[in-house]
């Protein structure tokens, strides 16, 4: 009989990673089995750390040191024997579930639930998978950060690359100050460490600075999401100064900040010189309309970024225009997202032109920009002769039953796009009759969200009767158009929302 190579054995079993039933069952076989499956169980426990026996596990596992914590708080550890396996090093990843299996197994021991119990235990974890564990890669973190033990052992760490640091928004500005510093220090003696999560911990302005500053002497980070930070037009200056010089960083996320026109503009300038950034997201900063058109000038320039988000900026149709002309001449960006722009039907206009002309782009969001009926129309017949959109979402933009009949139009004359959502768009019957004829033609699409429509009675019965010829759609959602009946499809694999 063939002997199959234990490569082989971690690779069937591998794809069993999220059946944790079927692959426990599968390590009871034989010990060979075993050997390999328990690595696999173990290497992400996940939601599994708030199940209070993994606790349990995990507080076996603890040294003398990591014991000795606890002992001011008088808490008794489980004493049964040490498990068979060292559980621990093979775990690649913590997340903030564990915080909810401590709170668990407190309670369960009956133990008064506080902050600072929940913190010892934690710390006394943390430092035990910092000590045993020789894959750990993912750590989540929160003001334990603080703590020196905690400290010391990442600045030696040799194994985590990508650190979630979440500082609750009932912690003082000294506990966020020292955090910044033990930070920036793990930055400096630390050059594992390669992705990088602060969102929506609220630093402020003068803690950012401080981040800044060290991230511009030396950093390793390829990763760095900032959002939510209360980041405003100074500190926008130095990520700007940042970019200029960096060329580790590929991923920058600075969503739902206070950037505005002006650290907008600087921002846009830096990526004409930058050549690493790859993913951006602007989202949510007020950039307005000059700071749209200085980032539409970057696009003709920067010839690295692939996927930019500017959602929610009142960047305006003036904006809209310039960035779709940007778009003509651009040939790397591959996903946009403009949504809640007020770009209007004009904007609207200029971006269907863009369509017809660019060749990268595979993901557009224009939601909730009020292109209606006429800016509808044109990026339908945009569709008609584009050959690499895959992916497109026009959520309220109030196109009416018109442009509803032209994207159905479209659908039927495309054969690339997958995924279309337009939700809330005054389709009524007449644009949901045109999209049930659609169906019966088009076999690309997988994803159509009509939902909101007042689509009707009427509309339903078309869409039931394009159901039974089309195979292609895995998901349909027509919630909320007053359809008084359950459609079905012949497609098993078709799920519909109603």
């Amino acid at each position: 009989m063939i002997t199959l190579p234990n490569e082989c054995y971690y690779i069937i079993f591998d794809n069993f990673r999220s059946n944790y039933k079927n692959l426990f069952s599968c390590a009871l076989v034989n010990r060979h089995w075993c050997n390999i499956i328990i690595p696999i169980l173990w290497s992400k426990p996940k939601y599994h750390f708030k199940d209070i026996k993994l606790i349990r596990i995990l507080l076996l596992t603890l040294n003398t040191e990591e014991k000795a914590l606890l002992s001011p708080f008088k808490i008794i550890l489980p004493s049964h024997p040490k498990p068979l396996f060292e559980y621990t090093s093979y775990i690649t990843s913590v997340s903030n579930n564990l915080c909810d299996g401590i709170r668990n197994w407190l309670r369960f021991e009956r133990y008064e639930v506080r902050r600072e119990l929940e913190n010892v235990v934690k710390c006394s974890l943390i430092v035990m998978f910092l000590r045993t564990s020789k894959n750990l890669k993912s750590l989540n973190l929160d003001e334990i950060i603080c703590n020196e033990i905690i400290f010391e052992n990442l600045c030696k760490n040799t194994t985590v690359t990508y650190m979630d640091l979440c500082l609750t928004f009932n912690i003082g500005a000294d506990f966020k100050s020292k955090g910044i510093d033990h930070l920036v220090k793990i930055l400096d003696m630390n050059s594992n460490l390669t992705s990088l999560n602060l969102g929506s911990n609220q630093f402020g302005s003068e803690r950012m600075k401080t981040l800044f500053e060290a991230l511009y002497i030396k950093t390793v980070l390829n990763s760095l999401d900032l959002c939510n930070n209360q980041i405003g037009i100074e500190e926008g200056k130095m990520l700007a100064k940042l970019l200029c010089k960096n060329t580790t960083l590929t991923h920058l996320n600075l969503a739902d900040n206070y950037l505005k026109s002006e650290g907008g503009k600087e921002l846009a300038n830096a990526l004409c010189n930058n050549s690493t950034l790859t993913t951006l997201n602007l989202s949510c900063n007020i950039l307005g309309s000059e700071a749209g058109k200085a980032l539409a000038n970057a696009l003709y320039k920067n010839f690295t970024l692939t996927s930019l988000c500017l959602g929610g900026n009142e960047l305006g149709s003036e904006a809209g225009k310039a960035l779709a002309d940007a778009l003509c001449k651009n040939t790397t960006l591959a996903y946009f997202d403009l949504a809640n722009n007020f770009l209007g039907s004009e904007g609207g206009k200029a971006l269907a032109n863009a369509l017809r002309k660019n060749t990268t782009l595979i993901s557009l969001n224009l939601g909730y920009n009020f292109l209606r009926s006429e800016g509808g129309k044109a990026l339908a017949d945009a569709l008609c002769v584009n050959t690499r959109l895959t992916y497109l979402d026009l959520y309220m933009n109030y196109i009416g039953s018109e442009g509803g009949k032209a994207f159905a139009n479209a659908l039927c004359k495309n054969t690339t796009l997958v995924s279309l959502n337009v939700y809330d768009n005054d389709l009524e019957f007449e644009g949901g009759n045109a999209f049930a004829d659609a169906l019966c033609k088009n076999s690309t699409l997988t994803s159509l969200n009509l939902s909101w429509n007042r689509i009707g009675l009427q509309g339903g019965i078309a869409l039931a009767n394009a159901l039974r010829k089309n195979s292609a759609l895995s998901f349909l959602n027509i919630q909320y158009n007053n359809i008084n009946f359950e459609l079905k499809s012949i497609n098993r694999n078709l799920s519909i929302l109603q």
